[in-house]
């Protein structure tokens, strides 16, 4: 299938505002990267609804590289715990998830970055953000940039598409 269903998710990423004076109307967003070399890009309503999808295709060697970035995480992403808390107000929460490994859920993570050196809390946030970072700039390679709180992509490198459509030489068609 080619929009990642059916592929086993690798990595996803989920924000979700908390504070709607911030970001009126937006219930947040989540990125998934398949096996496959698809990203799928979702937004939701405040009320948690699905609102909708974009699907990117990206080189085998993305998939090569988040490998790698996974291998040299994994003498710290097993022990990470799998709920990080900051402050007791943060504006947003996140959700992380890296194949193989439990889904890991913050809140307050840039409280969290700023936390002391021997900080447990801290040395986890710190260590997932610099992974969460490399994913992001794998992706920039590509012409995706991916933030704590935003998703965009460079029409000039590449282009979406819907389930059941393949973006190939500039024209879609339907599969």
């Amino acid at each position: 299938m080619i929009a990642g269903y059916g592929s086993k998710p690798v990595f996803q990423y989920k924000f979700r505002p908390l504070l709607q004076d911030q970001r009126a109307m937006d219930g947040g967003f989540c990125v998934i990267l398949y096996e496959n070399r698809i990203l799928s890009f979702s937004t939701y309503r405040v009320d948690g609804s699905f609102i909708d999808e974009l699907c990117f295709s990206l080189p085998v060697r993305v998939i090569q590289c988040f490998y790698g970035l996974l291998r040299n995480a994994g003498s710290w992403l097993g022990d990470t715990p799998c709920d990080l808390r900051g402050a007791s107000i943060t504006p947003y929460a996140s959700s992380f998830a890296f194949d193989g490994y439990d889904p890991i859920r913050v809140w307050g993570i840039n409280d969290l970055l700023c936390q002391p050196a021997g900080s447990q809390a801290g040395f986890f946030a710190r260590h997932l953000y610099v992974l969460f970072e490399d994913v992001a700039n794998l992706l920039a390679e590509n012409g995706i940039r991916l933030t704590l709180d935003g998703f965009t992509w460079d029409t000039e490198k590449i282009h979406p598409f819907r389930k059941g459509q393949l973006y190939s030489s500039g024209r879609q068609s339907v599969i």
